[in-house]
């Protein structure tokens, strides 16, 4: 199949393309509490020596 460029089109994938990048740097954005909380968390839980549920999640994994 011969690609023959079609502008118009592209034009509309590069827009929504652009749309979508600006929504989830958004949500990246807006969820930055949540991502913070979670490491806070995890470290406290490392320095209790807990095992943490991300290492508990690989430790799943590798069985």
């Amino acid at each position: 199949m011969i690609y023959a460029p079609d502008t118009a089109v592209d034009k509309q994938l590069l827009s929504h393309s652009r749309e979508l990048v600006r929504e989830a740097m958004a949500l990246l954005r807006s969820s930055d509490h949540l991502v913070s909380a979670q490491r806070l968390r995890d470290e406290l839980e490392q320095e209790r020596g807990k095992p943490t549920p991300r290492d508990r999640q690989r430790a799943g994994r590798d069985h």
